[in-house]
């Protein structure tokens, strides 16, 4: 038996039922020992899994990290301005930005 072509794969959980795959596969000369082929490719997928995979893991620590900070920088202007005295002005509603004033009614002022 003559083995012509290898291929490894690594799979990552990343949890919540996601997962990353890396496989790579080459092709072996006639002259090539296989088993030396075998362990190269085992090596570099290994590598190149665990390099990329950690960008991954980072990357999802800094999200979770920004929300946390987030959250702070609200607490912490909320105490600022409780130790300041300044309340949140009601007619402040984000959601009401670029709204249109309502009709002028035909009811006079005062009533």
């Amino acid at each position: 038996m003559q083995i012509k072509t290898i291929s490894c794969e690594r799979v990552i959980n990343l949890g919540n039922y996601e997962s990353r795959r890396l496989q790579l596969g080459a092709e072996i000369s006639p002259d090539e020992n296989v088993e030396q082929a075998i362990l190269s490719l085992v090596e570099l997928v290994e590598r190149e899994a665990k390099r990329r995979f950690d960008l991954i893991f980072d990357a999802k620590d800094l999200r979770a990290e920004i929300k946390e900070l987030s959250k702070e920088v609200e607490r912490l202007k909320a105490e600022k301005d409780k130790l300041t005295g300044v309340e949140a002005d009601p007619d402040d509603i984000p959601f009401d930005a670029g709204a249109t004033p309502p009709p002028d009614s035909d009811v006079p002022d005062g009533f």
